[in-house]
């Protein structure tokens, strides 16, 4: 099994490199059920994870056998995936240890002249080489290619002090309400995971719903949108669905969800049950859908004043933007409950995750990349593994950064796409570039600037977040 986790990491890292993407979750399964070699079938890996045999054996596995053989410089297949790895592994070791030996003959040149100098030069490297090889490996091992949520058990997340604490205070009251607040990409999965953490060591149920995943026409129905969230809590508690036997058209969707709740599934528990809800401003596009379930939510947290069947759920609600709506003070749910605002990391923040990657940067440079992107967690982590995994040098780093090529291409590229398919957006966002100072945009597209973390916001003025984006778009 740890072969199987050194392997794929490699292989991901690789992938990640040269491409600069990520391998989807599809074709990580497939490599995973492929390591030691028809261990399953295509059909079996169709049938495990919810896709067609057809789409696995046509599409994924031939895409993903030729990226891999474009990767690791060699045909690569189901059948001889391990042993083209592992090779691939110990001749990049050897080969960083040739360059590691190189270096030190090149230093030690001067001082040594003719056969002298070859014989003295390489004693040293002999007596060094293990202890070469150790680190080396070590640092390929040891460092994550920076996408998703940061894991529980990685080195590399940094502490929000003292909001962690704060969270962990508050999810143990009864019926509490907690909203993460942060532009896209500043941590708050990695920070809701944690509070999630901490609910089960204290031996509450957690159940956990991403709204990026639920389809365009669930989003704009709040009928199917609730049915939707009490099916998958239904499934993630590994209860039986029993949705049509509580759902009564007459009562209307919201009684209907509150119903379910109270009556079925927190019934079912004898712990309380901590309910996470992360990326909720995708309903913030469709105002009456919006309304309604922010109200819902508010009435359950005040439910919970005074019944002890809802004193057992907490609500743990994160938006990467604030809530262009209106709503009234009795409708919205973060007008009560612990509100938590995730900002950009600080000087000793980044300083210490720096160091969590084993590098050495002078203050000067720092300050260079705080400049850059602003203390941005996820550029931050994006730049530090590239120079930890020696993918390009600082220079190279400063000089690219903003380019179509650089290590940000893909991110910037994303950005772009967007605002190029919301022309209104793309307008603001110009006039945010050309500004000398802060300036006012109106409230919903300021809003959508932030949330895709382009600006920051001060009272009702926003001005551009670090001179990455500067750079980029104002090409």
């Amino acid at each position: 099994m740890k072969d199987l986790a050194g392997g794929l990491k490699f292989v991901e890292q690789l992938v990640y490199v040269k491409t600069g993407k990520s391998l989807t979750d599809i074709q990580t399964a497939v490599l995973q059920e492929s390591w030691d070699g028809q261990r399953k079938t295509y059909n079996q890996i169709a049938e495990e994870f919810q896709y067609s045999a057809s789409y696995i054996k046509q599409t994924v596995a031939p895409q993903l056998w030729r990226l891999l053989s474009d990767v690791l410089g060699e045909k690569v297949n189901k059948t001889n995936l391990r042993a083209v790895v592992e090779r691939r592994q110990a001749n990049q070791s050897s080969t960083r240890c040739q360059k590691l030996i190189a270096r030190l003959r090149k230093r030690l040149e001067p001082y040594y002249g003719g056969q002298m100098q070859l014989i003295a030069t390489q004693k040293i490297v002999d007596a060094s080489l293990t202890q070469l090889k150790t680190a080396t490996h070590q640092k390929i091992v040891d460092l994550e290619i920076p996408k998703g949520y940061v894991p529980l058990n990685s080195t590399f997340y940094i502490e929000r002090v003292p909001n962690e604490q704060r969270c962990y205070q508050e999810i143990i009251n009864p019926g509490s309400l907690i909203q993460i607040k942060a532009p896209k990409q500043m941590g708050k999965t990695s920070f809701m995971v944690r509070i999630l953490a901490h609910a089960s060591i204290v031996g509450y149920q957690t159940v956990s719903l991403n709204f990026l995943q639920a389809d365009k026409k669930i989003l704009t129905d709040i009928n199917k949108l609730l049915r939707w969230m009490c099916a998958n809590i239904t499934h993630k508690l590994k209860l039986k669905n029993r949705l049509d036997d509580y759902w009564d058209e007459d009562l209307g969707s919201k009684a209907n969800c509150t119903i379910y709740l109270q009556e079925y599934l927190l019934l079912q528990i004898e712990n309380p049950l901590v309910l996470a809800l992360d990326e909720v401003n995708q309903i913030f596009d469709y105002p009456e859908i919006a309304q309604d379930f922010l109200s819902l939510l508010r009435s359950w947290h005040e439910e919970a004043k005074d019944s002890d069947i809802w004193k057992k759920l907490r609500i743990l609600v994160s938006n990467s933007t604030e809530v262009y709506i209106p709503l009234t003070i009795h409708q919205s749910p973060f007008q009560v409950g612990l509100s938590v605002q995730l900002s950009s990391f600080s000087w000793e923040q980044v300083q210490d995750l720096a160091q969590r990657h084993q590098l050495n940067i002078s203050i000067g440079d720092l300050a260079e990349l705080m400049w850059l992107v602003g203390g941005h967690p996820y550029l931050l982590r994006v730049a530090f593994y590239h120079l930890a995994h020696q993918d390009l040098t600082w220079e190279q780093l400063i000089q690219t950064a903003a380019s179509d090529t650089g290590i940000y291409s893909e991110y910037l590229h994303q950005h772009l796409w967007y605002l190029q398919q919301h022309s209104e957006l793309a307008t603001a966002f110009k006039q945010v570039l050309k500004a000398k100072a802060p300036i006012e945009l109106e409230q919903v597209q300021a809003f959508k600037l932030h949330s895709m973390g382009l600006v920051n916001m001060r009272n009702n003025q926003v001005m551009i977040s670090c001179n990455l984006y500067q750079q980029y778009f104002g090409r």
